[in-house]
């Protein structure tokens, strides 16, 4: 589907289209959510936020980077923000969401496929390197989570975060190391890290 065809439909509220977006960016939306939640269900309530807040504002989006960089740039602010505002505590009721969303959106996020990531959950050198993950700054976390499970180009990172090249070739530099160090102290996995040149 055509970009700017598909940008358009999503503005006007097309509950299909809007289907569309959400089987192709699920996965990745779900296993960001759920390497800052370390948790499956407050994963998935976090993801379903990030969709909703999607929804609601794909009408402000302006055209300025591709779709797929303002996606994430929502999906991390969001997992971001989910940290700063300890979302434990706060759960959100997805019963009384505001009147001018349809509720019906949520069946669109709602899938009794298994996920990948359930079976990540379920490998345990997947789980440490999950472990090792979560525990990173942010700063790093996002970098890492956005390279190498989100393929994501240098540039597309850089406009997501608002930092430049260099910064996030440092900084990926930097959580593969971090990675790479914690990986090797353990014993319970040999050193064999995910491809992409960690």
């Amino acid at each position: 589907m055509n970009e700017a065809f598909m940008i358009k439909k999503l503005q006007q509220g097309n509950k299909k289209v809007f289907s569309t977006l959400v089987d192709d960016y699920k996965n990745k939306i779900f296993s960001m959510a759920y390497k800052f939640t370390n948790d499956y269900c407050e994963a998935q309530d976090l993801a379903q936020e990030i969709f909703l807040k999607i929804y609601k504002e794909v009408s402000s989006f302006n055209g300025d980077s591709k779709l797929s960089t303002w996606i994430y740039k929502v999906s991390i602010n969001t997992c971001l923000d989910w940290k700063r505002k300890n979302a434990r505590e706060n759960v959100i009721d997805f019963t009384s969401i505001s009147r001018d969303v349809d509720c019906n959106i949520l069946n669109y996020i709602h899938s009794d496929e298994e996920l990948p990531e359930d079976k990540i959950i379920k490998d345990e050198k997947q789980k440490e390197i999950h472990s090792i993950i979560f525990d990173m700054s942010d700063i790093y976390k996002s970098i890492i989570i956005m390279y190498h499970f989100n393929n994501m180009s240098y540039e597309e990172i850089a406009n997501t975060l608002n930092i430049s090249k260099k910064t996030v070739e440092t900084r990926l530099y930097r959580a593969r190391k971090i990675l790479k160090t914690k990986l090797m102290s353990s014993k319970s996995y040999s050193v064999e890290v995910m491809g992409n040149g960690m």
